[in-house]
């Protein structure tokens, strides 16, 4: 975590620092990221930065953890909708919320591209704390819908759950494989996605605009 040094700073230098360091971290991984490159976009000395962070992994992390918290910020309106409405509802807000904040901050998404693409070491903890953060979550709603009648007892819950979460990566593989990225073409993908999800696959005619 940062120093009280770097939380002393005026707010403006700190967003400062931060905006530098997501876009260096968003063009290279951990490994190869400069911190040259982020001291001299956020326009401070070399020294400083070791008076803030104690190296460059900590100062990664760091940056995932406040972009995250913004992020979860965001989606907060999701969860009046929590173990009040069936899973699949709650999940579907939470989905579009989510990719709503990731397209008006394109810059995250460039970040999860590195982030995914480099799985190892400092990146590979940040993905398993994520991904379990996001799978306590569902497997909650989950055997709270089991509890209700709203699912199925027979349905394995962490394989549900984790195709949830699997399923909220989504867009960074749809960034990077996909020309136009847009909530029209992310909402239908959902669309889709969880109709099979609730209806299975025995054969029946897929409604309209589906």
């Amino acid at each position: 975590m940062p120093t009280q040094t770097f939380y002393n700073l005026p707010a403006e230098k700190r967003e400062r620092i931060l905006q530098a360091a997501i876009e260096e971290f968003g063009r290279r991984n951990v490994q190869e990221a400069n911190l040259s490159n982020i001291v001299s976009a956020a326009n401070i000395s070399r020294g400083s930065l070791y008076q803030y962070f104690s190296n460059k992994e900590d100062m990664y992390v760091y940056i995932f953890d406040t972009l995250r918290a913004r992020r979860a910020e965001y989606v907060k309106p999701a969860f009046s909708l929590y173990k009040k409405e069936p899973f699949l509802n709650f999940f579907e807000a939470f989905y579009l919320r989510d990719s709503e904040f990731l397209l008006r901050n394109p810059s995250h998404i460039e970040l999860g591209k590195q982030l995914y693409s480099h799985a190892h070491g400092v990146s590979r903890g940040l993905i398993q704390r994520a991904q379990s953060h996001y799978k306590e979550t569902f497997l909650l709603a989950i055997e709270f819908d089991k509890e209700r009648g709203i699912i199925s007892l027979e349905i394995d819950s962490s394989a549900l759950a984790d195709l949830c979460v699997h399923f909220v990566t989504d867009i960074f593989i749809f960034q990077s494989v996909m020309s136009q990225l847009s909530m029209s073409n992310i909402e239908r993908h959902a669309r889709q996605t969880l109709y099979i999800l609730q209806n299975g696959t025995n054969p029946k005619r897929m409604p309209e605009g589906l």
